[in-house]
């Protein structure tokens, strides 16, 4: 602790010290000199050194804070009443100084000076560095805040996109297993196994954090069981994996709309559907792929709302600059390329 106080303010510190020694630096190159020094001339040194310091942060850390932005004219009478206390203070002092001759600098015409010039520009140093340590704070101060703003605005709208997708995606599954239990009741408790597998993993795996990529690839399988409940006629539903298989972390919930839409879009009621994913993997990289034949073309996106932009923003948010998303339609196919740049484990 004395180490963190120590450094945040040893430079305030350096630079009193520095005020305050300065008047008798000759002394130290004369000490001849220290004969003649006047006691009087300490005392009434150190009691405005005190003074400048007591305003510099009264005025920099309450005052400035607390009124420059909302009641500026009530900042400037503090400060107006700080200059004319100053100026009381140095007028009590030079006067009653036991070695001084008042009227001698009377005659001389150097009353204003040393009375109203001098103390005015060092007070209004004082307060003009004052402010600027008050401005260079404050703007700190601002860019944190606006940091933490974004940083909550953004998370907001992360968990709103994550929470999009999964109604979605468990409603499309209910349905298929309603007509499972009505065509094959015995075999239904599986599909219902698999359903809360699913909801688990959404529910209390995914949390806000990332998740492995096994346990993502893992969902994904597990949906692909209940989709393929969907099947009217036999067909292909495959997930390769490559061999070699690195297992990074990854935001969760990010493929799942691009399975979602195979099944979706690539299975009806007479031809047969052919549906492919891959995931492969570098040190640094996640590749996936999504391929299938259109057997349904879609009069929108997505009727729910929930559509391919949603995705494309969570990766904005969660990859700015670290991911390619390639997608396209050709000879009947929607083939979808998504790459990813990650950290490994």
């Amino acid at each position: 602790m004395i180490a963190t106080f120590f450094r945040n303010y040893y430079v305030h510190i350096f630079v009193w010290f520095m005020i305050f020694t300065l008047p008798f630096v000759n002394l130290l190159y004369e000490p001849e000199k220290m004969q003649d020094f006047d006691p009087y001339l300490l005392k009434s040194h150190t009691l405005n050194v005190c003074f400048l310091c007591s305003a510099f942060y009264l005025l920099s850390k309450y005052l400035a804070p607390k009124f420059f932005f909302h009641q500026r004219a009530k900042f400037i009478l503090f400060t107006i009443a700080g200059l004319l206390c100053y100026i009381a203070i140095n007028y009590l002092l030079i006067a009653g100084n036991p070695n001084g001759d008042f009227a001698k600098m009377e005659r001389e015409g150097l009353v204003v000076v040393r009375l109203f010039v001098g103390p005015s520009i060092i007070y209004f140093l004082c307060v003009i560095i004052g402010n600027m340590l008050f401005f260079y704070n404050e703007q700190d101060r601002q860019k944190e805040l606006n940091k933490q703003i974004q940083l909550q605005k953004t998370t907001a709208e992360l968990n709103l996109l994550k929470l999009q997708i999964s109604p979605h995606f468990l409603f499309n599954t209910l349905n298929n297993i309603r007509w499972q239990v009505r065509k094959q009741p015995l075999e239904s408790e599986d599909s219902i196994f698999k359903l809360s597998e699913i909801l688990r993993y959404i529910l209390y795996d995914v949390g806000d954090n990332r998740v492995e990529l096994q346990m993502e690839i893992q969902h994904i399988k597990n949906f692909m069981e209940l989709q393929r409940l969907r099947f009217p006629v036999e067909g292909r539903a495959e997930l390769s994996v490559a061999p070699d298989l690195q297992n990074h972390w990854v935001h969760p919930l990010l493929f799942i709309h691009f399975i979602e839409n195979s099944f979706k879009f690539g299975v009806d009621s007479e031809t047969p559907p052919d549906i492919y994913f891959h995931f492969e993997t570098t040190p640094d990289r996640i590749i996936f792929q999504s391929r299938n034949k259109i057997l349904i073309q879609a009069s929108r996106e997505d009727s729910t709302g929930i559509g391919l932009n949603n995705v494309k923003r969570r990766l904005e948010l969660l990859y700015p600059d670290k991911h390619e998303l390639i997608i396209s339609k050709e000879n009947g196919f929607f083939d979808v390329l998504l790459n990813i740049k990650c950290h490994g484990n």
